[in-house]
């Protein structure tokens, strides 16, 4: 095993390297790229990685193909998210999630590229996704790697930068944006396909177990007072995240990514300065009220500071970004979603944000020598050793929830 590597903000670990032998259907995935691609000749250099905790239920690997063409030299990194065998993720459904990761990238992307192509949004307004490559079978996700382009993650215990948090918001907001637009543009295969989308979370009795141990770590983290007030939101933690996936009666809707945090967005350097994000990692994407992608992503990526200072800003710039993009469809944000509607969700959802924060962020600040083994452990099971650093988040996540009158 040779020595992490350390890539701008996030830990990476190569496992293997070289000539590390892939198994025997990734391979013919990649042959099936080398002869689309054109290579007459050619050699591969394979890599098997690790994001030290910020993938739990893929191996990962690199291919870097490199060779001649009938008209030039050329070179293609390729990112291959492969489904593990004997997962034990019993909240999951994981190859419905494979499925649906599959679906976007396959079908959806397409559509969406052609979605903006056709309007003629310019290249610093578009939703940003990820080139993908066909697969030879349903287990495997393949993209461009690019971590050769210099994008990384901000690492999973750190606070979002703001630049990072206001880019992500806007490709949040056109992520959505774009669901209405195909709703209106395609009626029927919106319909057929994305309205029958549902969450894929199993409530069940290892969902519970999981929230109470991970209880177990967030309650140490404030004095009595407040373990109290965590304890009377214990009960009804499960119930409350269940209804803000299922309960959308009377809400507008969208397709939503289901896991938009830090780490599945994908961040450019220019120096100390963010340039560009890129969402990725579709599997969790369902029907469902579009704020509680927003929340998802604010309450674990963040501290009490951060959302001190920022949070009403950000909400303002996710309304005003989706204006801005439906207007390249001629569509006004008031008919499609009212900011007063917006506004409702959020005060409505907000519980679910404690939530996500008491779930999330014992996993996200586990050291990375004891990142939980999510594919072969019992996930009511799972047990971490988190970092000092964790106390003060959940601190002040508690905090605001108080001050909010949540808890």
């Amino acid at each position: 095993m040779e020595a992490p590597e350390k890539c701008c903000d996030t830990q990476f670990k190569v496992l293997s390297s070289g000539d590390y032998i892939l198994p025997p259907p990734l391979q013919a995935s990649i042959d099936k790229i080398v002869e689309k691609e054109g290579y007459i000749s050619h050699k591969t250099i394979n890599r098997s990685i690790s994001t030290s905790g910020g993938n739990f239920l893929a191996e990962l690997y690199e291919v870097d193909i490199k060779g001649t063409t009938a008209d030039e030299d050329k070179e293609t990194n390729i990112f291959i998210k492969n489904k593990m065998d004997d997962i034990q993720m019993t909240i999951l459904d994981i190859a419905e999630c494979y499925n649906m990761e599959n679906f976007f990238y396959r079908h959806l992307s397409i559509l969406y590229d052609d979605i903006q192509n056709k309007a003629n949004i310019p290249v610093g307004e578009r939703y940003n996704m990820v080139k993908s490559y066909d697969a030879t079978n349903p287990n495997t996700i393949i993209l461009e790697n690019l971590a050769k382009k210099g994008f990384t993650t901000v690492h999973r215990m750190e606070v979002v930068p703001l630049k990072f948090a206001q880019l992500s918001v806007q490709q949040l907001a056109r992520f959505h944006g774009l669901s209405w637009v195909l709703e209106k543009q395609h009626p029927e295969y919106f319909k057929k396909k994305i309205r029958p989308l549902k969450a894929t979370y199993q409530f069940n009795d290892d969902y519970q177990k999981f929230i109470d141990s991970m209880s177990t770590y967030t309650d140490k983290c404030v004095d009595m007072d407040k373990q109290v007030r965590l304890n009377n939101f214990k009960p009804v933690v499960m119930e409350t995240v269940k209804k803000n996936y299922f309960e959308n009666a009377g809400s507008r809707c969208c397709l939503c990514h289901g896991d938009y945090r830090a780490n599945n967005i994908l961040m450019k350097k220019d120096g100390d300065n963010i340039t560009e994000v890129i969402p990725v990692d579709y599997q969790l994407l369902y029907y469902g009220c579009p704020v509680l992608d927003f929340i998802y992503f604010i309450f674990p990526c963040t501290d009490q500071e951060f959302r001190r200072k920022h949070l009403d800003d950000l909400k303002d710039l996710y309304y005003e970004s989706l204006r801005k993009f439906l207007k390249y469809f001629n569509m006004e944000v008031e008919s499609v979603y009212p900011r007063r509607e917006f506004e409702t969700e959020y005060k409505k959802r907000l519980d679910c944000g404690l939530a996500f924060g008491l779930l999330l962020t014992p996993v996200l600040f586990t050291n990375d020598d004891d990142i939980p083994d999510f594919a072969k452990d019992n996930i009511g099971k799972i047990s971490v050793t988190p970092d000092p650093k964790m106390d003060e988040r959940i601190r002040g996540l508690v905090g605001d929830f108080q001050k909010w009158g949540i808890l």
